[in-house]
């Protein structure tokens, strides 16, 4: 893998786990709302998909694995956002 495509992907994923962090931070001991939790869940799917992909050296080679190894994180999300607005209906 090119060492430039390498390090940008480590930009992105330090951007986007930096930014997850300062939007959780705006709720300090209160319930973070639906919407902000999603954004942070969209976040954390997209750098799962950045370290599968580069990290893991799975881009183009493989793509079954690849996406099992994208599946199980996307399925927890959906289950905690899932869970969130439960708890806000009920």
């Amino acid at each position: 893998m090119d060492d430039s495509r390498l390090f940008g992907s480590a930009n992105w994923v330090m951007m986007l786990g930096i930014a997850g962090a300062l939007i959780a931070a705006q709720w300090k001991h209160e319930v973070i709302p639906a919407v902000a939790l999603a954004v942070i869940l969209v976040m954390a799917v997209a750098k799962i998909r950045l370290i599968v992909l580069d990290f893991m050296g799975l881009r183009g080679m493989r793509p079954n694995l690849a996406r099992a190894l994208m599946v199980w994180p996307v399925f927890f999300s959906a289950l905690s956002l899932g869970k969130v607005v439960l708890a806000a209906i009920l």
